[in-house]
């Protein structure tokens, strides 16, 4: 081999070298922009191969976890340590799609809130479908699960609110179907309008007793013109209310009980005997006034 041949191939192999060089170059920017943009990615990223060695764990995942290991995890309960075998990365290497796995980490001195978080994996294969590595991307979801928490106590709460509006109203409409009116000194009207069942009932008792001992009424009338049916359960309310209102010292009236209600209250079994039954309120206001001696008070023949 002579001199011009020796140079030749010593500056081929120097080319082939240069280019070698370069390509190493190449390959070692292309990487270094690969795990840049890999840590700026906003979730956590955990690569291993099929042994199960760590090759990649970004920084988004130390800014979540800290280091490997360095703290506790739990299920969804937040209380009950993790089994290993629930791992999503040791589940993807053994070829499962993992979605959506929730866990907290326990805080990093072991006091205070954890950090909540959900993983999904996936299995890394060859061409020839054999599982070469596993990959897990994990997200902080804490803000997330306090945001549905408080969602969750502001639906509680709003429920509360609902129902106590509900009561609200469920009374406004108990005092407006059946209104407790001081129609004369001593007198107090009480119309009941529509059918009265266990609720109502108390309540309209609750509410005419009060009346009663607080203005210190000697009579009470109970008009039934707005009644226009019967049963067993609404004749009951009306014997206990009378005698309630006997009871706390005053005389109680009825009045308007429609034929029909008549008809049902005689099915029914009712005994008249010891209540006061008049026509009308007019007739009612006829019969206190008499009682009271305030004939000078009472209405004109033929008024309302």
């Amino acid at each position: 081999m002579d001199v011009v041949d020796m140079q030749s191939r010593i500056a081929a192999l120097e080319a082939r070298l240069a280019e070698e060089i370069q390509a190493r170059l190449a390959l070692t920017e292309e990487l270094d922009l690969l795990r840049a943009v890999i840590d700026e990615m906003p979730v956590g990223l955990i690569v291993e191969d099929a042994s199960g060695r760590r090759r990649m764990y970004n920084a988004h995942m130390r800014a979540i976890a800290g280091e490997p290991g360095a703290r506790r995890i739990f299920v969804s309960d937040g209380v009950s340590p993790a089994p290993l075998e629930r791992d999503p990365t040791l589940r993807a290497l053994g070829g499962e799609v993992v979605d959506n796995l929730e866990s907290m980490l326990g805080a990093p001195d072991g006091e205070g809130p954890g950090t909540w978080i959900s993983q999904s994996s996936r299995p890394l294969r060859g061409a020839d479908g054999v599982v070469r590595g596993a990959v897990t991307v994990t997200r902080d979801v804490t803000e997330h699960k306090d945001i549905l928490r408080e969602l969750d106590e502001a639906i509680v709460a709003s429920d509360d609110e609902k129902r106590a509006l509900i009561d609200r109203l469920e009374a406004g409409i108990d005092a407006l179907s059946t209104p407790i009116i001081e129609v004369w000194e001593d007198v107090l009207a009480l119309p009941v309008i529509g059918a009265v069942d266990d609720r109502r009932g108390a309540e309209i008792t609750s509410r005419l007793l009060d009346a009663v001992v607080s203005r210190g009424s000697r009579f009470v009338i109970i008009d039934w013109t707005g009644v226009d049916t019967m049963d067993t359960n609404s004749a009951r309310h009306l014997l206990d209310l009378v005698r309630a209102v006997e009871l706390v010292g005053a005389e109680c009236i009825l009045t308007g009980i429609r034929p029909a209600v008549a008809v049902s209250l005689l099915h029914l079994d009712v005994r008249f005997e010891h209540l006061r039954l008049l026509r009308s309120v007019k007739y009612g206001l006829r019969h206190c006034f008499a009682r009271l001696g305030r004939g000078a008070g009472m209405p004109k023949r033929g008024a309302g």
